[in-house]
């Protein structure tokens, strides 16, 4: 098993906030990676702890990661790119709605 906090999250070279995107709450959300490419989104918003369902997650290819997972009543389908992985690491960038968002990740 992989765990991965979100630490940082850019929308358009800008640092981004909004706690109604609950998969992207810095600090308070967690990727967990785990084995059959089962994936577990954790996050604690409005008070609230939350976990995802149905969580699924593929590499396309070297440098494509593929996510799916429901999230407090709203399902989520990102196609990333892996910018950047370490040990420590995770650095990715996807295209929503035409705004380039940049997640910042590092292992627990």
């Amino acid at each position: 098993m992989n765990s991965w906090n979100l630490q940082t999250v850019l929308m358009n070279n800008e640092p981004y906030n909004d706690s109604l995107q609950f998969n992207l709450v810095p600090r308070y959300t967690y990727y967990d990676f785990l084995f059959a490419n089962t994936l577990n989104v954790r996050t604690f918003v409005i008070g609230e702890y939350a976990s995802s369902a149905d969580g699924f997650y593929k590499f396309v290819n070297k440098s494509t990661i593929e996510m799916r997972f429901s999230l407090l009543y709203k399902r989520y389908h990102i196609t990333a790119k892996i910018k950047k992985l370490t040990r420590k690491e995770l650095h990715l960038e996807y295209e929503k709605n035409g705004n380039v968002y940049y997640l910042k990740l590092y292992a627990n």
